[in-house]
């Protein structure tokens, strides 16, 4: 954890940080860090020096809570996490920046994410916590997308009996799989999306740390956040969690709890979403179709990974001999039949492709990875540009359209 402190404080940031939230911020643990800071220097420049050294021997001696601000404050220091901070302070009717800095001279220019990370802590808590939060649902670790039976569910969210029944089978999963006893839910809405937190304890760990210069044993468990997220128009789900098992289970709860159909999405094409397919078919010549989107500065296909695919010998399956991973600044495609002219693109199974698509926000480039591995997964920093994406998959055949229920298909 002590490593963060000195990602959080650099030269470049301590030249423009303001001296007054970094001295509010170390305040409460003057005494215990044996920092006088009534006594630094009068100097500006000296003064920051003598932070920055400070900041730099940073170690575990830290007290803990400084250590957690400091951790967090750096996770939201992010341009993502700027901008949901900002989003969070306009829903509130907040001035997360004083006018009077963002006009004048500097027109604000001095003021990176991590000053208004820092100013939110400081500021702003309750705010800052949110956020921090909300980042988790845009920033999730390999999600798992289901859709369901049906299109336009509501969900029972706002039941207090629903939300309990949820939150009680999820605090017995997790207690049960961990032997933990912490399990908290955080429900948010997202212009018509369910969003859920689930936020509890993993494996114990221990570890020997120094500490006041002697050894001591340090035991613990780490918070594990998952989210959950649905769209009731769609009847689609995303759920990310650690491990596959978890994902499921989760997904299960949502069905049984919120929506009161515990086999919702399990049907045989829940998680039948998206293809490679018009890229086998077209070979190095696929191409994004982009004329659409007059927003969009660049689209290039940085990654590819093929293989043979799995075969069935005497009756049994076996594992793909050979798999190859290229990587290109504009097309990777072509660049593995450039290097590898003699492949049948047809006949290859790809494992995922990845491309970077660049927008303009604010006037400054916004650049987004976005992984696509079939058949149920596309991953990628939930942006506000995250229906525009899902457009371009959509227009270029990527997304595997829904077929209709089966209900729905009788109606008809």
């Amino acid at each position: 954890m002590s490593k963060n402190v000195k990602k959080f404080v650099n030269r470049t940031f301590m030249r423009t940080a303001d001296l007054g939230l970094l001295e509010r911020l170390l305040s409460p643990y003057a005494d215990e860090l044996d920092l006088d800071l009534d006594g630094l220097p009068e100097d500006g420049r000296e003064r920051r020096e003598v932070l920055f050294e400070f900041f730099r021997g940073a170690d575990e001696s830290f007290p803990s809570q400084l250590l957690d601000a400091l951790h967090c404050i750096l996770v939201l220091a992010t341009a993502n996490g700027t901008r949901i901070l900002r989003e969070q302070a306009d829903g509130a009717g907040v001035e997360l920046v004083p006018a009077e800095e963002v006009g004048g001279e500097n027109d604000g220019r001095h003021l990176t994410p991590r000053d208004i990370a820092l100013r939110a802590y400081l500021d702003h808590r309750a705010l800052f916590d949110q956020a921090l939060d909300l980042l988790a649902f845009a920033e999730p670790p390999s999600p798992m997308e289901i859709v369901g039976l049906r299109e336009g569910v509501e969900p029972r969210h706002e039941e207090e009996e629903a939300r309990q029944a949820f939150r009680s089978s999820a605090s017995a999963y997790f207690s049960e799989r961990y032997l933990g006893r912490y399990c908290d839910i955080r429900w948010y809405t997202d212009d018509g999306e369910i969003d859920i937190l689930v936020l509890h304890g993993k494996n114990m760990v221990t570890q020997l740390v120094e500490q006041n210069g002697e050894e001591r044993v340090l035991t613990y468990r780490e918070i594990q956040q998952d989210t959950v997220r649905y769209d009731p128009q769609s009847g689609r789900l995303k759920v990310s969690a650690q491990y596959a098992p978890e994902k499921r289970k989760l997904a299960s709860l949502f069905a049984e709890h919120l929506l009161g159909e515990p086999d919702f999405f399990d049907g045989g094409d829940s998680q039948n979403l998206y293809t490679l397919r018009p890229v086998n078919e077209a070979g190095a010549g696929f191409s994004f179709r982009t004329e659409w989107d007059t927003e969009l500065r660049r689209l290039a296909i940085r990654e590819i990974q093929v293989d043979e695919g799995e075969r069935i010998v005497d009756g049994r399956t076996r594992h793909p001999r050979w798999s190859t991973t290229v990587r290109d600044n504009r097309n990777a495609i072509a660049r593995l039949m450039e290097i590898a002219p003699d492949l049948d693109m047809a006949g290859l199974r790809i494992n995922y492709l990845k491309a970077e698509f660049t927008f303009t926000l604010d006037d400054k480039p916004r650049h987004i990875t976005v992984k696509v591995k079939p058949p149920s997964v596309v991953s990628f920093r939930r942006d506000a540009f995250e229906a525009r994406i899902m457009e371009h998959l959509r227009r270029n055949g990527l997304c595997i359209p829904r077929r209709p229920d089966t209900a729905a298909a009788a109606a008809e």
